[in-house]
């Protein structure tokens, strides 16, 4: 359930067949709602946006990645100029990268979620920095703006926790959970 072309290329490692289907759900983060929480949320909601869909044997995988930078939640940009801003407002310092991930079975209904967070350091950015990065990735589709793969050296300057979740699908996280899927459903 999503339609990142990057979660797609993540999840092919794993060698199993899947289908990818454009999910909704409300991005909107609820008053006193936790990273966590949201990043919980959201992801069962993409998940069980498709599940209507699909039949029995299916096991749906629901992701969401937003940053969380001094007390908010940043998802994608609208447009190139608000991109920038993020970027300028990153620029030299750290922000959380968080991934919610769910993993819903059709055929039992079954739901289990869990979520990845990783903690990012910018170096310093100028807007030359920040235009290279454009052009090797356009930020419009990437949470925060920036695409970890597309960094060169002059991006990240400290990554504490799971680069893939950075990418936007931690898959030690789905590893560890699709084998309790795979031994207790």
């Amino acid at each position: 359930a999503s339609s990142s072309p990057r979660r797609r290329e993540l999840l092919s490692t794993l060698g199993l067949g899947f289908d990818v289907i454009h999910p909704s759900s409300d991005e909107t983060v609820l008053k006193n709602e936790t990273p966590g929480d949201f990043a919980l949320r959201v992801s069962a909601e993409k998940a069980s946006s498709v599940s209507t869909t699909l039949g029995d044997g299916v096991v749906v995988i629901g992701a969401d990645t937003f940053l969380y930078f001094q007390g908010s939640a940043i998802g994608k940009p609208r447009n190139l100029a608000q991109a920038r801003r993020i970027l300028r407002r990153l620029s030299g310092r750290s922000h959380w990268v968080y991934t919610g991930v769910c993993l819903r079975a059709l055929t039992s209904g079954r739901l289990r979620t869990a979520y990845a967070k990783t903690k990012v350091t910018f170096k310093q950015l100028d807007e030359a920095a920040i235009t290279r990065l454009f052009s090797r990735a356009s930020p419009l589709d990437k949470a925060g703006g920036y695409a970890l793969q597309a960094d060169r050296g002059e991006l990240i300057a400290r990554l504490e926790g799971s680069r893939t979740n950075v990418i936007g699908l931690p898959m030690e996280l789905l590893r560890r959970e699709l084998r309790w899927i795979e031994r207790y459903w």
